[in-house]
């Protein structure tokens, strides 16, 4: 499958769950193969790492139960179920991730014989140490290499019969296992090693459990690492207002920012930079600390976290290309151990990039060939933009060269921009002009001494600084009509607004009209009905005659009007109405009357002549 189709569905995963509004948290103590290793490595499984897994299993089978009436319910539905297993490790290993005492009868039987022998130990200690209270440097009974012992008095040791296991520091006291129970103390030695023999046996068995269902277990660790990926991608497109970008053949990004700005700043520059289809080159200028760079960085990152399936930090509807190759000269690539200067070492990482195999692809080249001599580097940065192009990839630049951004403007396939500088800088990316460098100007606002900064502008060839004014002068202009653009704009949205409303009240107006006719119609019918009625029932008693008469009298108490045929283009109204429409049409009898974007059927009798408003 397609690497963009892929991520095309991974986007449809995160807009799903995202409208779900569900946030999981999981648990996934082991890497992919890494119970495969150390089964391959071990004869057994120790039990701190079955009582994680045991946890692991328990987790996924939550999470299955939890969402099986869910709209995610197919997202976890992939999870195999391990019931034995989940129940096996139970059984045997507390969470402490103890062996359990009833895991085997064996392990059973033994800790009962450990627990006798202990108690009998301990009862036999604590009554001598009550007894000869005088033997002793401390009334507790002491373990020293698996066997229970008294702290004795050196001087006294002769007057309490059994071994001698060890000595204080200070050889005062010396640790004696007394001879009444010897053969205990190495009873429960042997019973040691006994279970331990059956905890590993018991490992053995679990180990056994586990090597069957291995190949499940890591497909679902491997599904679970996949599905925290998805839902962290979740979590980071909610907390950082991130959108889906949509793929296509040229930028238009959407007030977008850098995460680490926002994440280290309240209040970002957005950036908006909708790039036309017919340009592979943009360059872009400006003030040294204006944002140049960081506009590069920006772009690249967004068109990383797209292609990885990534939402990103801009306003919907944000278009990026779909790239086969991201590739950046950013920074100072000068390098001590590959014997490389700042120069050479641009060159290497540019060779890189010409070097690519398919053909769209980004690039992204700060301060473009500022590393050498400006006629020079002029020329070899041209070519390089040139032969980019030329291969139908896209780049994005950085330059303070004049006669590089001259080389673009002459170029169809090219395009400049700047970062606007307002007596400071501003961060915004103006496209369609240059910006100047503006390096005087930003040294005398940092303090540079007054008479440098005048000598400064003595040095300054004429024509550059005569650019430099018009760079100025075209990007006020500039803003000046985007400004008015966005006043512009702004009207027609109001516009828009509001004829919509007009065509929504005109429409009501006629329905509410068209539903009074239909009552008092109705209400008429019924009322000749009942007349009718009485009438057969009663006959034609003067009473009954003088009603009729009258409710005629009511109803028709205007003589009708002759019907009007009005000529196709004239004006006319609905009668009851005062809203004058244009007659477009005449259908089987009756008009098409039009009614600014509304349009009403009627009969001759139902028409009268009409004038505008304004008339």
């Amino acid at each position: 499958m397609p690497v963009r189709t892929l991520v095309e569905f991974e986007f449809k995963r995160i807009d799903d769950i995202t409208k779900s509004g569900q946030k999981v948290d999981f648990y996934i103590p082991f890497a992919f193969n890494e119970l495969s290793t150390a089964l391959s490595v071990y004869s057994y499984l120790s039990a701190e790492i079955l009582r994680p897994l045991c946890l692991f299993l328990i987790h996924l089978r939550t999470l299955k139960n939890r969402y099986r009436e869910s709209k995610l319910k197919e997202y976890f539905n992939k999870f195999h179920n391990h019931e034995q297993l989940i129940d096996e490790i139970n059984a045997k290993i507390d969470e402490n991730k103890e062996i359990k005492s009833d895991a085997s009868p064996i392990l059973y039987k033994i800790r009962m014989r450990k627990k006798t022998l202990y108690n009998q130990i301990k009862t036999i200690l604590k009554g001598l140490l009550e007894t000869e209270t005088y033997l002793f440097t401390e009334t507790n009974i002491v373990e020293r290499n698996g066997r229970y012992v008294l702290p004795v008095k050196a001087n006294l040791k002769q007057n309490l019969p059994g071994i001698i296991h060890a000595y204080s520091n200070s050889g005062e006291t010396v640790f004696i296992e007394p001879l009444e129970i010897v053969e205990f103390g190495a009873e429960l030695v042997e019973l040691d090693k006994k279970e331990q023999d059956e905890i590993i046996n018991i490992l053995k068995e679990l180990t056994k459990i586990v090597k069957s269902s291995i190949e499940q277990i890591e497909m679902d660790i491997d599904y679970a690492a996949e599905l925290d990926l998805l839902f962290g991608k979740v979590i980071y497109a909610s907390e950082y207002h991130c959108t889906m970008p949509v793929f296509g053949d040229h930028f238009d990004i959407k007030n977008s920012y850098h995460p680490l700005l926002k994440h280290l700043k309240k209040e970002v520059i957005p950036l908006n930079l909708k790039m036309p289809n017919d340009k592979k080159v943009l360059l872009i200028s400006g003030p040294n600390a204006g944002g140049k760079t960081v506009v590069l960085k920006t772009v690249g990152l967004l068109s990383l976290m797209a292609k990885c399936g990534l939402f990103i930090p801009a306003d919907e509807g944000t278009i990026l290309p779909f790239f086969d190759g991201i590739y950046a000269d950013i920074g100072d690539e000068q390098s001590l151990e590959s014997d490389l200067s700042t120069f050479a070492g641009h060159i290497m990482q540019i060779k890189t990039a010409l070097k690519a195999e398919n053909s769209n692809n980004l690039m992204l080249l700060d301060e473009l060939m500022n590393q050498t001599s400006v006629e020079e580097g002029s020329a070899l940065a041209s070519a390089i933009m040139e032969e980019f192009a030329q291969k139908n990839n896209i780049v994005l630049a950085t330059t303070h060269n004049e006669s590089l951004k001259i080389f673009v403007s002459k170029r169809n396939d090219m395009l400049n921009a700047g970062m606007e500088f307002t007596d400071k800088p501003t961060y915004r990316l103006i496209l369609g002009i240059p910006q100047p460098s503006n390096a005087i100007k930003l040294a005398e606002q940092m303090g540079i001494n007054n008479e440098i900064i005048q000598k400064a502008k003595t040095y300054l060839d004429t024509e550059k600084a005569s650019l430099n004014e018009l760079f100025e002068s075209l990007s006020k202009e500039l803003k000046v009509v985007q400004e008015q653009k966005s006043r512009l704009d702004s009207l027609i949205s109001e516009y828009e607004t509001k004829l919509t409303d007009l065509q929504t009240k005109k429409k009501k107006e006629m329905s509410e009209l068209q539903e009074k006719y239909n009552k008092e119609l109705i209400r008429a019918k019924r009322r000749i009905d009942e007349l009718v009625k009485t009438l057969r029932k009663e006959g034609a008693k003067p009473e009954i005659i003088k009603e009729t008469k009258q409710f005629f009298v009511e109803e028709l108490k205007e003589e009708p009007k002759q019907p009007y045929y009005p000529q196709i283009g004239e004006m006319v109204k609905i009668k009851g109405s005062n809203k004058a429409g244009v007659v477009l049409s005449l259908h089987q009898g009756k008009y098409k009357i039009g009614f600014n974007n509304l349009f009403f059927w009627a009969r001759p009798e139902e028409i009268e002549p009409g004038k505008t408003d304004g008339e």
